[in-house]
């Protein structure tokens, strides 16, 4: 807020008459403009940011990330998972997804259990012995699908940049499932999904 005042002062002309010589002074104080607490401060809080097959974290939403070695900032978990034949055996594949505003982060998982089947030594029952392997595949490579483009990205320790203009297809795509190809590092090709509700909350983001 501002607010002018007035001084007045008596000084002599040539002619010795006594002149009023008025000044106008602003002050103008000093204005703080209320900037209401950042989006973030209201979102649920997820204290790390690593991603691991059975993570329970709030999917498909904005979430406020603090984590003690890539610090603070907004992203949106997502989670797929499908059965399909991969490095020959027939395994239960993990998609997760940490999507930022500058990058996405996967982790691409799959399960594998190896049974045995024999018969009971006292009653000649089949009997099984089930081994469950669990691995992750680094990937090279990541082909996102919007509309009728095609992006691909190239990244590091599967981690990739979010490109302006990856970024705007992202925050215009409708909010439908949108196609993912995961290239891994041994060459394999794995096609997924991003879901539609977290397509939407990339609106969020980006």
């Amino acid at each position: 807020m501002s607010s002018i005042s007035l001084t007045c002062v008596f000084r002599h002309s040539l002619k010795r008459q006594a002149v009023k010589l008025c000044f106008a002074s602003l002050a103008i104080a000093t204005v703080y403009i209320s900037i209401p607490s950042a989006i973030s401060q209201e979102l649920p809080i997820v204290r790390s940011a690593a991603l691991d097959p059975g993570i329970d974290v709030p999917w498909s939403q904005p979430v406020r990330i603090i984590d003690p070695f890539e610090g603070e900032y907004v992203g949106i978990f997502d989670k797929n998972f499908f059965y399909r034949r991969i490095l020959n055996t027939n395994a239960r594949i993990q998609v997760v997804s940490l999507w930022r505003n500058d990058s996405v982060r996967f982790l691409l998982a799959y399960s594998d259990r190896d049974c045995n089947f024999g018969h009971g030594w006292f009653d000649h029952r089949i009997s099984r012995d089930c081994l469950t392997a669990n691995a992750a595949l680094g990937i090279a490579n990541l082909y996102i699908k919007v509309g009728d483009r095609v992006f691909q990205l190239e990244g590091d320790n599967s981690r990739f940049r979010v490109k302006p203009d990856l970024a705007s297809a992202l925050k215009n795509s409708p909010s439908e499932n949108i196609g993912i190809r995961l290239v891994t590092e041994s060459g394999e090709i794995v096609d997924s999904e991003i879901g539609k509700s977290t397509v939407a909350a990339w609106k969020e983001i980006y």
